[in-house]
């Protein structure tokens, strides 16, 4: 008997090992799986990103926040303006209509307010101009500019806005006969 003693006692010994092989294996498998899934979670997570972040440097992206941009108001300023010029023998006439264009509030209140100051400075500077020079295209920009200058000029000093407000000055309409 006491060698079927020793041979049970010898089968245990030898079934322990094959029990440790599948725990070993079972381990394993496990960390081939846990591993396997942490990398693809990390693949799908940061394959959006930088290049640069993929290889191991660290990129640090400024957050920019824009802000929406302000639509542009205009203002008419009406009636259309009529100077007369004399050239030569001939009695020549000239009717504008201008606007202006911001896209500050202040300088939009500022402009109604002071809309006769304004009328009379555009009025002044029209009257300057020479007939035969406003024929032409460079002469059409040289007197947008003027009034540009003079419009923010003059709401700089009686309206205390940045000259930079009043973006532009348009003519809508611009007949010369």
């Amino acid at each position: 008997m006491a060698t079927e003693q020793d041979l049970k006692i010898d089968e245990g010994a030898e079934a322990k090992p094959k029990s440790k092989l599948k725990l070993i294996l079972f381990i394993v498998l496990a960390l081939l799986l846990l591993g396997g899934g942490g990398a693809a979670a990390y693949w799908f997570l940061l394959a959006g990103t930088d290049a640069a972040m993929i290889e191991g440097e660290a990129v640090v992206e400024e957050e920019v926040v824009e802000e929406p941009p302000v639509p542009a108001q205009y203002i008419m300023l009406k009636p259309e303006f009529v100077v007369s010029y004399q050239v030569g023998p001939r009695q020549r006439f000239l009717q504008v209509s201008i606007e202006v264009m911001s896209r500050k509030q202040t300088a939009i209140d500022a402009l109604t307010l002071n809309e006769p100051m304004v009328r009379n400075e555009i009025l002044r500077v029209l009257g300057e101009q020479e007939f035969a020079q406003l024929r032409t295209d460079e002469g059409r920009k040289a007197l947008q500019a003027n009034l540009h200058e003079r419009v923010s000029q003059l709401l700089k000093r009686e309206a205390f806005i940045e000259p930079d407000d009043i973006e532009a000055v348009l003519f809508t309409n611009f007949v010369m006969q």
